[in-house]
């Protein structure tokens, strides 16, 4: 349970820095900016995927609180 927290957590940390509104593009992190250009349509569902990855991760906080009081 707290592996699968982890990992929650590491791929929203990662998703958030990727979705940085200062970069035009996803390649923001290397020097080819112009391999993977982000639309809109791209960018709503990266913010999509980013408030599922949220909403997980403080579920399975109060999961893992839950279960960790009871045993």
């Amino acid at each position: 349970m707290k592996v699968f927290w982890y990992l929650i957590g590491f791929f929203t940390i990662i998703l958030i820095l990727i979705n940085n509104p200062k970069f035009t593009s996803l390649g923001g992190f290397s020097s080819k900016s112009s391999s993977l250009n982000v639309t809109r349509s791209t960018q709503k569902n990266l913010q999509i995927i980013i408030i599922i990855n949220i909403c997980l991760f403080l579920g399975s906080t109060i999961l893992y609180v839950l279960s960790s009081t009871i045993y």
